[in-house]
């Protein structure tokens, strides 16, 4: 039976579509790829190798079994480091989980210390848990745990491990062939046995410090008490001798009454008596009068057995009284 064009053509394509698929190979902008011949890759030299392509676009190889692709995802992976208990400078535990983002620096090295990127993503988290240790025992616990923001220390420690892994020897890079492009401290956790001692130690910090508050606010009181006090004491003071110069002045002033007096004492009782007299007549509408002084001036002055008028403030005449001596 003869076969037609078409299938021929069709069955040429198909070939050639296989032997393009054996022979090439493709590399996207997020890949590197590495070409094994026989399972091997050749060594770079200055840090460039043959074997490894990590510029986007399509490359030849020959054929299997000669030589096999391995496509290496580029991309910045995010990867949970879950530490364990970990003690602080002061000796008190705590559980930090780390987030660490890393990708692929030198795909040579990775491809030959590697299994694969879950192996190389374990080993990093076990390097990374380590040197977050020695970081973490470089500080206090304050410095994780603090309602002062000056003594947290966060952006630190996260620099200080971050440079660790890089550069403490043998570093990622050269062990792994990875690069770690940022370490973020993501969780705290206190462990079972120290919870309970450390919101105790929070606790009687704070109680410390209300007392002193507490104690800031008595002495306050008192020295605002005793600063009234002490004024109180002076306005007294002050008017104590107030008191006491003007009783002197009237005592002078007495004295000096009295020298007049002796000297006419007749003439000083009649002036007195006068003084007494208007005092009391001043306000008054009507009055009945005895003899008794000062009103026996008024008999004195003959007006015992006559009518006198009295007026009101409102200048209005009432009846009058009759003045008559005892």
């Amino acid at each position: 039976m003869k076969r037609s064009l078409p299938s021929i053509i069709a069955a040429v394509a198909i070939v050639l579509i296989l032997v393009l698929h054996m022979v090439t190979y493709q590399v996207r902008f997020n890949e590197v790829a590495l070409v094994t011949t026989f399972g091997k890759v050749t060594q770079p030299v200055n840090g460039v190798s043959p074997d490894v392509k990590t510029e986007p676009g399509l490359y030849f190889k020959w054929p299997w079994p000669i030589q096999q692709v391995t496509i290496l995802d580029n991309r910045i992976q995010l990867s949970q480091a879950v530490g364990t208990e970990t003690p602080t400078r002061d000796r008190k535990n705590v559980i930090v989980t780390t987030a660490v983002g890393w990708s692929i620096a030198d795909p040579y090295t990775f491809y030959i210390k590697n299994t694969d990127s879950k192996d190389a993503e374990t080993k990093l988290l076990n390097r990374i848990r380590n040197d977050q240790a020695a970081v973490i025992a470089r500080y206090d616990f304050a410095n994780f745990v603090s309602t002062d923001q000056d003594e947290l220390k966060y952006d630190e420690i996260e620099r200080e491990i971050l440079k660790a892994v890089q550069d403490t020897p043998p570093s990622v890079r050269d062990l792994l062939g990875v690069e770690v492009r940022y370490v973020g401290l993501e969780g705290l956790a206190l462990p079972k046995t120290i919870t309970t001692a450390v919101f105790e130690a929070m606790k009687k910090e704070r109680e410390a410090e209300a007392a002193r508050y507490t104690s800031e606010g008595a002495s306050e009181a008192n020295r605002i008490k005793a600063e009234a006090e002490s004024i109180a004491g002076t306005i007294l003071a002050f008017a104590d001798r107030q008191a006491e110069q003007i009783i002197a002045e009237g005592k002078a002033r007495a004295a000096a009454y009295n020298e007049t007096f002796k000297k006419d004492e007749e003439l000083a009782v009649f002036l007195l008596e006068m003084d007494y007299l208007a005092e009391i007549l001043k306000d008054r509408s009507t009055i009945v009068l005895d003899a008794q002084p000062p009103f026996d001036l008024l008999k004195e002055a003959g007006l015992q057995s006559k009518p006198v008028a009295a007026t009101r403030p409102s200048g209005r005449i009432v009846e009058p009284s009759i003045i008559q001596p005892k």
